[in-house]
């Protein structure tokens, strides 16, 4: 059985987009520190837009592949988006490439929802960032809409749920990690989290289970996205009324009328004096 977690920290697992959700009471930088460290053939580059550089540094292990942007900036001035900011770090870059936003929060509430997703769906598309191996991005569920991080879970390989205790030094972590073959691995883990950004496992509350694709969140919008099984057999058994047409037959070329009660049936000469 696949081990979200370990996928998580060690990258032992495919997964162009890892989502951290947390809170002020239970934050997910703890994860950042962990993956920064499992990234060691990587460069890796950090987009700071809620502290100061050198808080960042101190969080994050000392490690000469690890550069970080000042995006405190850029978001107050507007300077450069977050696709510009991962395209210049694209053209100088020469290796791989594993990128942390901390966070995407703070970028929403300066920039419209509709223009991050747009920008996080070209930054994570292969085909224009190839060298881009990997984004982990935290989002803050305090600060952000939840419909909005629904909408950003569907798009994420990996989300990592962080959530308080009554002890702040103990967290529980709720990992889901879809499959390609739709399925989802979902575990769920109690930790202590260290002085030195390191989580110590106390127990695995469950083993991962492999659930079915969750499918379209119903509170996307406000009509149906999909359909109900009764409703999809209802629909498959409709029979409309042009297929008719094309039921194979030998009389040859035929016109199918079904009357209406409003047909008005006129005689072609009732008073016999056309010249027909």
């Amino acid at each position: 059985m696949m081990n979200v977690y370990d996928s998580v920290v060690r990258g032992t697992q495919a997964s162009r987009l890892i989502l951290i959700e947390d809170s002020f009471l239970a934050k997910g930088q703890f994860l950042l520190h962990l993956i920064s460290a499992n990234r060691k053939s990587y460069d890796i580059h950090v987009l700071c837009y809620k502290n100061l550089v050198s808080k960042y540094q101190t969080l994050f292990p000392s490690l000469s592949n690890i550069q970080y942007h000042d995006c405190l900036i850029n978001i107050s001035s507007l300077n450069l988006s977050m696709y510009e900011i991962v395209s210049c770090i694209v053209e100088k870059s020469t290796r791989k490439i594993v990128i942390l936003i901390d966070s995407l929060s703070m970028y929403l509430l300066l920039t419209g929802f509709r223009k991050v997703y747009k920008e996080l769906l070209d930054i994570t598309s292969s085909d224009k960032f190839p060298k881009v191996v990997q984004f982990v991005v935290v989002v803050h569920k305090d600060v952000t809409e939840v419909n909005q991080i629904e909408h950003l879970k569907n798009i994420c390989k990996t989300h990592v749920c962080v959530q308080s205790t009554n002890n702040p030094l103990i967290l529980n972590l709720t990992l889901e990690h879809k499959r390609s073959n739709g399925k989802c691995v979902v575990q769920k883990l109690k930790g202590e989290l260290k002085s030195d950004s390191t989580f110590k496992l106390i127990n695995d509350l469950s083993p991962p289970k492999i659930e079915e694709d969750k499918g379209i969140p119903t509170n996307l919008a406000s009509f149906k996205l999909d359909l109900q099984d009764s409703e999809k057999k209802a629909k498959e058994e409709l029979i409309l009324p042009y297929t008719l047409v094309q039921i194979p037959s030998n009389t040859g070329g035929m016109i199918h009328y079904v009357p209406d009660e409003a047909d008005d049936w006129d005689e072609e000469d009732p008073d016999d004096d056309l010249e027909i």
